[in-house]
């Protein structure tokens, strides 16, 4: 088991987490992103403070995720 093999559970369960605890706020739950339904990222919402946090970190999450596997895969160090 690689480096990246390791960051890239880290990350997924830090998003899993982030996700669980957005599941109660809004139209949409937090596992939206991980499951492909409607996300409505760039959508006007009311949300503020401490959700609008949490929903910007995993959208971060996931582009850091997405390139971590592409290195992984490009580097083959799985």
């Amino acid at each position: 088991m690689g480096w990246i093999s390791i960051t890239l559970l880290v990350l997924s369960l830090v998003c899993l987490i982030i996700g669980l605890l957005l599941s109660g706020s809004g139209s949409t739950t937090g596992l939206t992103a991980l499951a492909g339904q409607d996300l409505e990222l760039f959508k006007k919402t009311k949300d503020r403070g401490f959700v609008k946090i949490l929903q910007m970190v995993m959208f971060i999450l996931m582009f850091i995720i997405f390139t971590v596997a592409i290195v992984g895969a490009i580097t083959k160090a799985y």
